[in-house]
This record gives structure tokens, C-alpha cells and sequence, in this order.
């Protein structure tokens, strides 16, 4: 039953960009046949391929995905028209459609636009230019509706994110603090870990468009809470290093300078609670 537990444990639930993904697809197909797209395929690859980790991500990579797709398709539709399939054109064709996502900084698109470029080389219409419009047709639907997708259906809330983990932080961080002070052993990564990870929901957060974002005001409070958070693991990763026991040593170094490291916690502990910074 370990693997089951592993499986429903918070770190590895089905999330929803997974879901998203999925219901993507199937309409991306959908509609595809619906249009008589001839490649659905590809619309199915674009959709995946596009899907972003926030709305940010996907709308940003979807714009330069979108002239990609018609970069490779292009390219694919000159190559083809003169040897389709060819090996030699092939990988040609690639190193020119890289090159030009490059020089036109079209960042995200490199693999959309090479997949859509193989594509039309290896497509079966017997017309290159059809070829050409029919996978450029189809990869720009799915990323139209990955990105869609995306904005409509439950858009990550970074907000609530950050006050989760930030009261996960500050429970752990609490503990850690006990165990300094009781001398026990401190679980100093546990801490370094949940600083980590809101730091990075953060970075999410604030490059997100201010339509899809909560209350600016408070995550900025709690933005400035964590370069103190930092103050105080930095405490205790002095205090961690030293071989204490739960009954102290009267006198001698290793006691003055743990002494130094607990009033400096409590010194900024203090200050977060007035609202203010240490220095």
C-alpha cells in the first residue's frame, strides 16, 4: 500500500494544469473534426505543448508559438515543394527554423515550430502548400485553445498559494525556533524548503497580469516578511552546526555565541511583530 499513499499525498495529486491539459485536447480534436482539419494530430501536440504553468506563461509563449507555427509551416511548405520527405532538407529545414525563432527571439516556440515544419514535410496531401496551411491551421487552434483553456477554467490562484504556504512556513519556521531553544536536533531544510517554495509562487504571482491577481497589498507584506524568515534560518543554521546538549555547559565559547544566535531570533522575531525590519 506505500505506493498508494505516496500516490494521494499532497506532493502528487493530479493537478489541475493536468486537467486543463486534457479537457484542451479533446476539444482541440473536437473542434478540428468539426472544421475538417486533416491533421488533428496536430492540434493535439500544440495544445499540449503550449499548456502554461500560469495564464502569464501561456498567453506570453502562446503569442510566439503562434508565429513559429507559421515560421515551420512555411519553411515546410518551400522544402517540401521541392523534395518532400527529403532527409538531407530535413535537417535543413530544422537548423533554419531554430535559427529564425532565434534571430526573431521567439522564446518557447523552437520545438512547435520544428515539430510543425516535419509536419509538413512528411504530410501525405501531395500538395505542399495545402500541407503547409492544413498543420499551420491545426497547431494554431491548439494553441488558441490551450490558451483558452487556461484563462476560463479555474485559473491558478497564486494569492491563496502564498498565504497557504506562508502559514506552513511559519509553523515550521516556530518549530524549528522550539527546538533551538530546547536544544534539540532542527529541522533547518523543512524550513529552507517552504522559504523556497513560496518564494518561487511569488515570483509566479507578481509576473502574472494584475487582472488575474488578488490583493497586491498583502502579498507585498508577506514578500517583505521573508527576507527576515531568512535572517532567522541563517540563526539557525549557525545554532544547527554546534554540538549542543539539552543540559547547558555553564561558561566556555560554544555557550556565549549560541546565546548570541537565540537573542538574535528573538530580536527578529520581535521585529516582525511590530511590522518593521532588522538589519
Amino acid at each position: 500500500m506505500g505506493w498508494f499513499v505516496r500516490f494521494v499525498h499532497a506532493d502528487h495529486r493530479l493537478g489541475m494544469r493536468v486537467v486543463k491539459t486534457g479537457i484542451a485536447v479533446t476539444l482541440s480534436i473536437a473542434v478540428s473534426n468539426l472544421l475538417g482539419l486533416e491533421e488533428p494530430f496536430i492540434a493535439a501536440v500544440a495544445t499540449v505543448m503550449s499548456m502554461g504553468k500560469s495564464i502569464d506563461i501561456s498567453v506570453r509563449s502562446g503569442k510566439n508559438k503562434m508565429f513559429g507555427v507559421v515560421l515551420g509551416a512555411a519553411l515546410g511548405g518551400c522544402f517540401a515543394a521541392f523534395s518532400p520527405a527529403n532527409a538531407g532538407f530535413c535537417g535543413l529545414g530544422i537548423i533554419v527554423s531554430l535559427y529564425l525563432c532565434h534571430l526573431f527571439r521567439l522564446d518557447g516556440a523552437q520545438a512547435l515550430s520544428s515539430f510543425t515544419f516535419a509536419a509538413v514535410m512528411f504530410s501525405r496531401t501531395g500538395d505542399p502548400w495545402l500541407a503547409a496551411l492544413t498543420c499551420g491551421a491545426d497547431a494554431l487552434l491548439g494553441i488558441g485553445i490551450a490558451v483558452g483553456i487556461n484563462l476560463a477554467v479555474l485559473p491558478p490562484n497564486y494569492a491563496e498559494q502564498i498565504k497557504r504556504s506562508f502559514a506552513a512556513l511559519r509553523e515550521r519556521l516556530s518549530a524549528a525556533v522550539e527546538d533551538a531553544a530546547a536544544r534539540r536536533q532542527i529541522d533547518v531544510e523543512a524550513v529552507e524548503s517552504s522559504i523556497s517554495d513560496i518564494e518561487r509562487i511569488i515570483h509566479r504571482y507578481v509576473s502574472e497580469y494584475r487582472l488575474f491577481r488578488g490583493d497586491d497589498d498583502e502579498i507585498f507584506k508577506i514578500s517583505c516578511r521573508i527576507s527576515v524568515y531568512r535572517m532567522i534560518l541563517d540563526e539557525l543554521r549557525a545554532i544547527e552546526v554546534m554540538e549542543l546538549t539539552e543540559e547547558p555547559k555553564p561558561g566556555g565559547e560554544i555557550e556565549t555565541v549560541y546565546a548570541y544566535h537565540m537573542k538574535r531570533i528573538r530580536q527578529l522575531a520581535q521585529s516582525l511583530r511590530q511590522g518593521g525590519s532588522a538589519h
